[in-house]
């Protein structure tokens, strides 16, 4: 074949290559090949709604902490190898800005430890966006019920111990029990003390990985530094890793007087850590009294960061796990 000829061969036909035109790419799609099909997940399905009257609750007692004897437990977490410290991403004007509502030094530590009760955090992940939570039974999941999307139909999924690009395990929330409807960018002062919510997830993941118990707070407790949190805060590391910290008060609200309870904290917290519990070690496992709600000031008392508790959070738990068993 002569020069010429190689290179007719091999011209492009102008004719033919061009951007298709708006209708000209859609075509029809074959079936999955079967050895393909595990791979995906599946739509998910809008979560039902359970709202429950906290009146006509009955009294409950604490939950019960649960440890798989396959899981090592340990009172302090495992940093993650990173290469350098996550850094925060606040920024204004091209200035790194502090975090707000974090008081003196930042006392929140990345880690990346599955052992219990530390792998027991979950991010929970909705399209309004993501927040924190612990798992507090079997299948049930504790969170703020602003973390929640209220506005749209209703779908989500949480990870267990998401720490950058792996999670433990990931389920599709199926029913979302709750007393109110939280809904951001403002939480009351009137919504804060009731600011929670129990997810309940198709897989029994607590089974797998164990659950925290449930306590209700008691006001002799106010300002000891008796308490730890767990979370992922938008402003570390983006959202992907988990944060602790403790040695953190709680102090109740002494003009809230029913049986949901608002209460300050002097921990560290930022957007993504709302949901994320505030709890205790005790002799037979640890116990969550109360979880991240919101930032802001009210009754004149400053800048302040608020949790919610009381024993409508411990009715409200049982509950949710007495009718999801």
């Amino acid at each position: 074949m002569s020069p010429d000829q190689i290179a007719a061969a091999c011209a492009i036909d102008d004719t033919h290559d061009r951007p298709l035109e708006r209708g000209q790419s859609a075509c029809a799609a074959a079936a999955v090949p079967e050895a393909l099909r595990h791979i995906g997940m599946a739509e998910l399905e809008p979560w039902s709604l359970a709202e429950v009257d906290a009146d006509r609750l009955p009294a409950a007692g604490a939950v019960a902490a649960h440890r798989p004897a396959w899981i090592g437990a340990c009172h302090r977490p495992a940093r993650p190898r990173l290469e350098g410290a996550p850094r925060r991403t606040l920024m204004h004007r091209g200035r790194e800005l502090e975090a707000l509502y974090v008081w003196g030094a930042d006392d929140r530590r990345v880690y990346a430890d599955t052992r219990y009760p530390w792998g027991c955090v979950c991010r929970v992940v909705t399209a309004a966006g993501t927040g924190s939570g612990v798992i507090v039974g079997p299948r049930h999941v504790l969170t703020a019920s602003h973390v929640v999307d209220w506005a749209r139909s209703g779908a989500g999924t949480v990870e267990v111990h998401r720490a950058g690009p792996a999670a433990s395990a990931l389920s599709a929330i199926r029913r979302v029990w709750t007393y109110i409807k939280v809904a951001p960018p403002q939480v009351g002062h009137s919504e804060v003390d009731e600011d929670y919510a129990v997810l309940v997830t198709a897989d029994r993941i607590g089974e797998r990985f164990g659950w925290l118990g449930v306590r209700t707070y008691n006001s002799g407790w106010d300002d000891e530094p008796l308490w730890y949190n767990i979370g992922y805060p938008r402003d570390v590391a983006d959202g992907a890793y988990p944060v602790w910290q403790n040695r953190k008060s709680l102090d109740e609200d002494e003009w809230d007087y029913g049986s949901a309870r608002a209460m300050t904290t002097s921990a560290d917290t930022a957007r993504g850590q709302s949901g994320g519990p505030i709890f205790g070690f005790w002799r037979d496992g640890p116990s969550v009294v109360a979880t991240v709600s919101a930032q802001g000031t009210y009754f004149l008392s400053g800048r302040e960061n608020w949790c919610s508790g009381g024993t409508a959070l411990t009715r409200l738990v049982n509950h949710a796990r007495a009718q999801d068993a």
